[in-house]
């Protein structure tokens, strides 16, 4: 069964990237599906993010996180980027079966693109993309 793994660090560079592809038919039709599940984990993403700011927030005498110039007041910076280094590294996991006619679109899709030049982050999640998208063929 095909699978893709993309990092949640990599939700955004990759909604950019996709979205910014000509592309017409199917091939747009899928893009969107796929963008759609990664805007539906970036949500997730920024829940979590903000439970974990609060969580390691030094608190006010209400027990509310003390918020300064739209920054959290942390106590334990260290213990707070342990955490987010976890919620960055975490995986949103898309698996073959209803997703696998998608999952084979977007592989086509990337090699149709294999002779661009890119820059940059676009450059980056290019290549992360593909290595991504390498090894799933049902």
């Amino acid at each position: 069964m095909s699978k893709v793994e993309i990092e949640n660090q990599k939700l955004i560079p990759t909604v950019n990237f996709m979205y910014n592809l000509k592309l017409a038919r199917k091939q747009s039709r899928f893009r969107r599906h796929f963008i759609n599940l990664l805007n539906e984990r970036l949500k997730r993403y920024e829940d979590d993010r903000k439970e974990l700011l609060e969580e390691h927030a030094n608190k006010d005498a209400d027990g509310k996180p003390i918020i300064n110039d739209n920054q959290y007041d942390i106590k334990d910076m260290a213990a707070l980027n342990k955490d987010m280094k976890e919620l960055n590294e975490e995986k949103l996991v898309i698996e073959g079966g209803d997703n696998g006619e998608m999952i084979r679109t977007i592989k086509q899709v990337l090699i149709k693109f294999e002779n661009e030049e890119y820059e940059g982050q676009e450059s980056e999640i290019y290549d992360y993309l593909c290595e991504q998208f390498e090894g799933d063929d049902e």
